[in-house]
């Protein structure tokens, strides 16, 4: 009987080994499924994350090239052979009309690239979507300069960049309180604080640009990325002239000028080359701003005789003027110059500080001319250099031609033999000293500020500038006024355009 239980029991028992054996391959089988699963979803989030970063950052290259290309010293300036010169000053300053409309297009391989195309793939369909209006004024669109596509150099994904004007509608913001809509029809410009709809010609105001990406992805999908940019200009009087208030601006209070009385030197302010020139080509030979201290008497003390200083006619006189001197000759400017040059804080950080980081030589200590020979030795007629001495600048028995623009934070020493073409701008000491004679000159404009005392420290408004010229120079020895170097003319671009593009907003359209 016990064998016999035994033998049913076992048979009871007979394959369920092979049950469990199967039941574990089909958990190991789901396990092995859900890990081939969560493998191929992870590859595929990998495959869109790498895509859509590759789509970003080609959406960014193209926003790059465009700023960097709007810059007047890049060698690929777009209006580098002024095919543009409705859209860009000759300084390089931006001109753009409301429905003005400029394109980098990126084609590969002889495809056609044409964002006006309706039915392309690369049609661009959101401008209208952002300013309320079709695509009309088109201008010939530039060629991107991005490295050929090759096998171990793809290159940029992105087909088109475009670049236009900004409106409140475009934006999506109300810049102008006193209304409740939005505009479309008021391009949007840049006063150093923000957006504003004021006009373009008023002081310290540049034109606000749109830039936008576009990406076609491999999957058809697009990306889209803007811009809004400014130009970093430097602007002493304001509008797209980007002029002088005088041939020499003494700014601050009790300011003083010394000039070799009898001697055949000269401040003028009437332009020695009008074809340059903006509208208002004759400007006061010498300018002060303020009319309540001494400035005025100091600087007619020193400037004689009155035919050495030649200006524009009188049409902001200060204190009645001297037999001695003729009334075009010295101005108060304070009513022509961009406000904030007056405050020593604003136009240390927001000209020195800006043309600093620009600058293609900065020199933090004394120096002379041959350490900016040294530093620049490209610099030439048609390759002005921004050079900036943070100290005293001694180009005495320096027999040289500088060309550009030029910041002293400390004293300037000038030899007479010495020549700029360019801007001068002496900032924080204030200080401009000649004892030697010389047939050279500063040909563009000058100004001098004092922004800091003896000390070091910055002043809370701004101090004595003094400009002394005490040689025995020779004819055509002087500071004079000449628009061709500040502004360029033809193939020499001049010393006074945007110092960069900024970019003070960012987004990306969802797609």
């Amino acid at each position: 009987m016990n064998a016999e239980r035994q033998l049913a029991s076992g048979g009871r028992d007979r394959g369920s080994a092979l049950l469990i054996a199967i039941f574990a391959l089909m958990l190991v089988s789901v396990v092995g499924l859900a890990l081939v699963v969560s493998s191929g979803t992870d590859s595929a989030l990998a495959g869109n994350y790498r895509n859509s970063t590759n789509g970003y950052y080609a959406a960014v290259a193209g926003l790059e090239e465009a700023r960097g290309r709007l810059l007047w010293k890049n060698p690929d300036y777009i209006n580098k052979t002024n095919a543009y010169s409705d859209l860009f000053s000759a300084q390089g300053i931006p001109s753009f009309g409301l429905t003005d409309v400029l394109y980098i297009i990126n084609p590969v391989g002889g495809e056609t690239v044409d964002p006006t195309d309706t039915s392309s793939p690369y049609a661009d369909k959101e401008y209208f979507v952002e300013m309320g209006f079709a695509l009309t004024s088109v201008h010939t669109p530039v060629t991107s300069v991005s490295p050929v596509p090759s096998a171990s150099l793809p290159g940029p994904m992105y087909k088109w960049v475009r670049i236009n004007p900004v409106t409140e509608k475009g934006l999506g913001l109300n810049v102008d309180s006193s209304s409740g809509s939005l505009n479309s029809f008021t391009p949007l410009n840049y006063n150093g604080n923000g957006l504003t709809s004021t006009s373009i010609l008023s002081p310290g105001v540049v034109q606000a640009l749109e830039i936008t990406s576009f990406v076609l992805m491999p999957d058809k999908s697009t990306r889209l990325l803007q811009y809004v940019v400014v130009p970093n200009v430097i602007q002493s009087v304001g509008g797209v002239t980007i002029d002088f208030p005088a041939a020499l601006t003494l700014a601050g209070n009790n300011v003083t000028f010394q000039g070799p009385a009898g001697a055949p030197f000269e401040v003028n302010g009437q332009d020695a080359t009008p074809a340059c020139s903006s509208p208002n080509y004759m400007i006061p030979a010498i300018g002060y701003t303020n009319t309540t201290d001494g400035s005025y008497a100091n600087i007619t003390a020193g400037a004689t005789p009155a035919s050495s200083y030649p200006g524009a006619p009188m049409t902001n006189p200060g204190p009645p003027p001297t037999a001695s001197v003729a009334p075009q000759s010295i101005q108060n400017v304070s009513a022509t110059m961009n406000a904030n040059w007056l405050n020593p804080a604003w136009l240390e950080t927001n000209v020195v500080e800006n043309i600093k980081a620009n600058a293609d030589l900065v020199l933090n200590s004394n120096a002379t001319g041959d350490d900016i020979l040294a530093g620049v030795p490209s610099m030439s007629a048609v390759n002005p250099a921004t050079v900036v001495v943070n100290g005293d600048l001694d180009l005495n028995a320096w027999h040289h031609t500088g060309y550009g623009l030029l910041v002293v934070t400390g004293t300037l020493y000038y030899d007479p033999d010495a020549t700029w073409e360019g801007i001068v701008l002496v900032i924080g000491k204030g200080n401009f000293v000649s004892t030697k004679s010389g047939t050279g000159s500063i040909d563009g404009a000058m100004l001098v500020a004092q922004t800091r005392d003896f000390s070091g420290a910055l002043l809370a408004n701004l101090g004595a500038s003094s400009f002394s010229q005490t040689g025995g120079v020779n004819s055509g020895s002087g500071v004079r006024y000449n628009s061709c170097w500040i502004h360029g003319s033809g193939t020499a671009p001049g010393a006074w355009g945007p110092l960069n593009y900024k970019v003070i907003s960012f987004r990306e359209f969802s797609q």
